[in-house]
């Protein structure tokens, strides 16, 4: 008997370190490394969700017209908003470490 788990699409191995661009500093390399990451997370998060919407409609539990229709209420705008400010903070944390070790400087 196959669970669940083994249906699933493996994970891509972690890409290795790339190739430096000459005359990229390391700032540059940073946030070039930050951008591809954060692209291949939306990447896999699209995937993602396009399968829970499609096991949704076909469940007839939520058909898509409803989702692209959807308007949160002032809570759940409050709950997005804050994911959002967290996810803000944590993806550009590397950044404002540095700005404040060199404003110390």
């Amino acid at each position: 008997m196959m669970t669940q788990a083994a249906h699933r699409p493996a994970m891509p191995p972690r890409a290795k370190r790339r190739i430096p661009v000459p005359g990229q500093s390391p700032a540059e390399d940073r946030m070039l490394a930050m951008i591809a990451a954060l692209a291949s997370e939306l990447a896999v998060t699209r995937e993602r969700l396009d399968s829970v919407e499609r096991l949704l409609d076909r469940a007839n539990i939520v058909d898509r017209a409803a989702i692209e229709t959807f308007t949160p209420n002032a809570i759940q705008t409050g709950e997005r908003d804050a994911i959002r400010r967290r996810l803000i903070a944590h993806i550009f944390g590397p950044l404002r470490s540095d700005a404040d070790a060199q404003g110390d400087a």
